[in-house]
């Protein structure tokens, strides 16, 4: 029912004030219909509904209320001629409010734009505001402190993050990848805001306690020493500090002890996985500006991000991928090693086995006729010990060990599941009793698992650590030489938080006898299941699952569709009953839903329910049952489970009734222990669910199952353990091969590498270049390019493909071209890498050049682009990532004679 102003004022902007810590019995704190020049409201200068007062009298803000079906900015006019009239009388420009009850808009008039808040501002977050508008310096005007953050590209995001807040914008989204300082970057961005006056309260955000527990003790502590700071805890909000940090966790629970305005500055860490659902709520609900930080490359990061984060032409604000901070030294790059038992690759099937291995099989108690598993299903369903002990030679005997050469560096080992990261620690130990320290199950399911964390970093045992997604992300320790895949891994993301575990540099290392020769230059990944580390963002598929609460809504809403023709038999009303019962548990105090409230309150209203329509029905799934994805403390056992009845009631209303809804019911409830049905109460339930008549059951029978049986869904036993672990003669059947061409030619290391070589001999005996070097002469820099030009055209043909990877894996080298490659082969002292060649023509081009600061930005990117593809094309300049300059920006820059002698200047570089 909309309400008239009076009405809303009441029962809405009162409380709501009141929530914010106004006392509307205090005239001194507000005042209700105030003449907005202190005096006479004659003959137009107004009344406002409320004014908002400072303890030394002063008008801080003034509240315009309007009904609750009024938009309330159509004010606008009306607040900017109160807070001018009321700025006459005093020192200051009060901010204003404009509400209708439903929606509130705060509005700091003639500095910035309006804006949708969650809740009235206290006395505190106003004056704070107001403290903020009469001091702040721009933050562009301020010099970042090089003791946090000393890296130029840090220094940019702060740029750019600096940029975009003072051009009026209040969120920005910062992609940084793993080990590039993300949080020293913030370090020093919070220390910016709070010298420049514009934020004097902080939260820090994570989704982790290590993160929390990190972001105080090792940064806030270290980096701004002098600052109050405090760990915000449901039971225990201390609100006299100036930093704070929080789980998103315990936010959810207790942020609504803080008003929306409380803080100045919001950062939320790693964002990409912490904007949805519930944890939606606290980035709508906080008012302060928002910065959004995550090691996701922003390709993989979901348009919604950047929605939230107002990225809405999907370019972050600031973004510092992997490959650059690789190719800038500032992260290590890693060497690829695959390798596949002979039954990851052809299975394990009785047919196929051995007399011996059947009969060892036979003695296990198992029929060799019944074993058929694909590859894929080693350690899902089937484990055999044999391929465990192959998998742990071929790591011992590639992976990159200590300076001593004896150990392993330190390594993380991905496990598929808690069972097979014991069986490997099991077989290990059997294998290598003279190391008895050297592996360690670090999971979320080991007891102290911070202690054993702390053990892998710190101390020389254990050198493995076997994880099950407990050290995909998060953990730090720079030391890390080997990653072990030993599951297959399906998401692109997780597979970059999970490298981004190896991608520390040698700066950041402290125990150098645990590198490869004291020295990290590079990290190994050893694969064992084909995994695809250089995936196309592009193929990237990820399934989003309906919460369970908005499913059974909308099965609910089928099943009154069925019924609309006959809306006054029981079985309808016990629908729509079911329905308002699920309907009352959104919460109408969730920010998210107060935005959309008034456009949905009739579900809430007796006289919608009345009589019901398509139109009505229509109305509800689309707009009222999405918001059941923000109720909190969903018991999603008892919530699947009613899901499946109401799934098989609306089977059995329509008369197609499906197996797999009736075993899956049947099967749940099979699971359910005694005690609940010896329970007489509850018995009849379980016993038609365990039989035939569950397919014709009555809409009140399965109702019944739904209260009798949902609620003990939590109690179930676990399903049978189906899981065969056998123990028959395994091998590595494919390591160390280079594969060739579309048709997979599998070439031994061996051969490869003596195919290039000779190709190589070929080469140097008769090129000018070489020849000159040997004679001693000096060659110019396009001598050099002729010769990685002839390089890459007789070594990148089909035969041997020579690339990259391929040099790595056959001569263990980590090169970037093909001058370095021969460099390195022939040990020719003083031959460039192409990329040095390329960077030196660039700067000296640019050198001698009139350019400007657009200019020289630009032609930079240009060289990125150039060593990246080693030629360049006009169409280039207008493409990623060049476009991110914005449109044609190649032709608002640059003249058509200084692009015709930029190609020409390329066209001499091109290898």
């Amino acid at each position: 029912m909309s309400r008239n102003e009076a009405n809303t004022r009441k029962e809405f902007i009162d409380r709501a004030l009141q929530t914010a810590g106004w006392n509307l019995e205090d005239p001194n704190q507000v005042g209700i219909e105030i003449p907005v020049d202190g005096y006479d409201a004659a003959p137009w200068n107004g009344v406002t509904d409320y004014c908002l007062y400072q303890p030394n009298g002063e008008a801080i803000a003034v509240v315009e209320a309007k009904r609750q079906s009024r938009d309330p900015r159509v004010a606008e006019q009306q607040v900017r001629h109160y807070v001018t009239e009321i700025e006459k009388h005093q020192s200051f420009r009060p901010f204003a409010f404009m509400s209708n009850g439903d929606r509130t808009f705060f509005w700091d008039v003639g500095i910035e734009q309006k804006r949708q808040i969650a809740g009235f501002f206290s006395l505190r977050d106003l004056q704070n505001l107001l403290y903020i508008r009469q001091n702040k310096i721009p933050l562009q005007q301020l010099r970042v402190n090089l003791a946090i953050a000393n890296r130029t590209y840090q220094q940019e995001a702060i740029q750019r993050v600096s940029e975009r807040f003072d051009d009026g914008h209040r969120r920005a989204l910062v992609v940084m990848a793993t080990g590039t300082g993300k949080t020293r970057t913030i370090m020093a961005l919070i220390e910016l805001f709070l010298k420049a006056n514009q934020a004097r309260t902080v939260l820090f955000v994570a989704d982790r306690d290590a993160l929390v527990k990190q972001a105080l003790d090792e940064n806030f502590k270290v980096y701004l020493p002098s600052e109050p700071r405090d760990r915000i805890r449901t039971y225990n909000v201390d609100y006299s500090k100036r930093l704070y940090v929080g789980t998103l966790q315990t936010l959810i629970k207790c942020h609504k002890k803080f008003t929306p305005g409380f803080f100045d500055l919001v950062i939320f860490d790693e964002c990409h996985r912490s904007i949805y659902n519930q944890f939606g709520e606290l980035v709508e609900y906080f008012d302060g500006r928002i910065i959004g930080l995550t090691a996701t490359p922003a390709d993989f990061i979901e348009r919604n991000t950047f929605q939230v984060f107002r990225c809405f032409d999907n370019i972050p604000t600031f973004s510092y991928p992997y490959r650059d901070a690789v190719r800038e030294g500032y992260l290590v790059d890693y060497s690829l090693y695959q390798a596949k038992t002979h039954f990851q690759r052809e299975g394990i099937r009785g047919a196929n086995l051995s007399e011996e291995e059947r009969n060892t099989l036979i003695q296990q108690g198992l029929d060799p006729d019944d074993i058929d598993f694909e590859g894929t299903e080693l350690e899902r369903t089937v484990s055999n010990r044999d391929t465990l002990r192959r998998q742990w030679e071929e790591i011992m005997e590639v992976c990159y060990k200590d300076e001593s050469g004896q150990y392993p560096g330190k390594t993380i080992v991905f496990a598929v599941s808690q069972a097979h990261a014991l069986r490997l620690a099991e077989v290990f130990e059997e294998m290598y009793p003279q190391y008895p320290d050297m592996v360690q199950v670090i999971t979320s399911k080991m007891e102290r698992t911070n202690d054993l964390i702390d053990r892998f970093k710190k101390e020389e045992m254990p050198r493995i650590a076997i994880s099950v997604d407990l050290l995909d992300t998060g953990i730090d320790v720079p030391e890390i030489v080997n990653l072990v895949f030993m599951k297959p891994v399906h998401s692109i993301i997780k597979m970059q938080q999970m490298i981004g575990r190896g991608t520390r540099s040698h700066q950041t290392c402290r125990y150098f006898h645990r590198l490869p020769n004291g020295y990290k230059n590079e990290f190994l990944i050893i694969d064992f299941w084909e995994n695809e580390f250089d995936k196309d963002p592009s193929e990237e598929t990820v399934a989003q699952n309906l919460p369970v609460t908005v499913k059974i809504c909308n099965t609910r809403l089928k099943l009154l569709a069925f019924y609309l023709d006959n809306q006054e038999s029981v079985e309808c009303q016990q629908v729509i009953r079911d329905l308002r019962h699920q309907i009352g548990q959104i919460p109408l105090d969730a920010f998210s839903v107060q935005q959309v409230y008034s456009q949905v309150e009739q579900a809430w209203e007796d006289s919608f329910w009345r009589y019901l329509t398509r139109v009505k029905i229509d109305f509800l799934r689309t707009q009222v049952a999405p918001l059941l994805r923000f109720v909190a403390g969903v018991d999603v056992a008892a919530a699947t489970f009613t899901n499946k009845v109401e799934r098989l009631k609306l089977e059995v209303v329509t008369g197609e009734v499906k197996a797999g809804t009736v075993e899956a019911i049947a099967e749940d409830v099979s699971y359910l222990p005694d005690f609940v049905y010896q329970d007489s109460q509850r018995r009849g339930s379980m016993d038609l669910c365990l039989s035939s008549k569950l397919r014709t059951a009555t809409p009140e029978q399965l109702n019944r199952i739904i209260a009798d049986l949902a609620s003990q869904m939590k109690n179930r036993r676990s399903r049978p353990n189906s899981f065969v672990e056998i123990d028959l003669r395994d091998r590595i059947a494919v390591s160390g091969y280079i594969t060739l061409g579309e048709g997979g030619e599998q070439v031994y290391i061996e051969e490869y590498r003596q195919r290039v070589e000779g190709k190589v001999s070929e080469i140097v005996e008769t090129h000018p270049t070489i020849a000159a070097i040997r004679n001693g002469e000096a060659v110019t820099d396009l001598q050099l390019v002729a010769l990685e030009r002839t390089l890459r055209q007789e070594l990148e043909g089909r035969n041997l493909q020579l690339s990259e990877s391929n040099i790595r894996k056959a001569f263990n080298l980590k090169v970037e071209s093909f001058l370095a490659f021969l460099r390195e082969l022939l040990e020719i002292e003083g031959l460039p890498d192409y990329q040095e060649i390329v960077k030196r023509n660039f700067e000296e081009f640019i050198a001698q050049r009139q350019f400007n600061a657009n200019q020289i930005r630009f032609l930079r990117a240009v060289e990125n682009v150039f060593i990246k593809k080693s030629r360049l094309e006009v169409a280039d300049l207008y493409e990623e990532p060049l476009d991110r300059f914005g449109e044609n920006a190649v032709e608002r820059w640059f003249t058509e004679e200084q692009v015709d002698e930029l190609i020409q200047f390329t066209e001499q570089l091109a290898a």
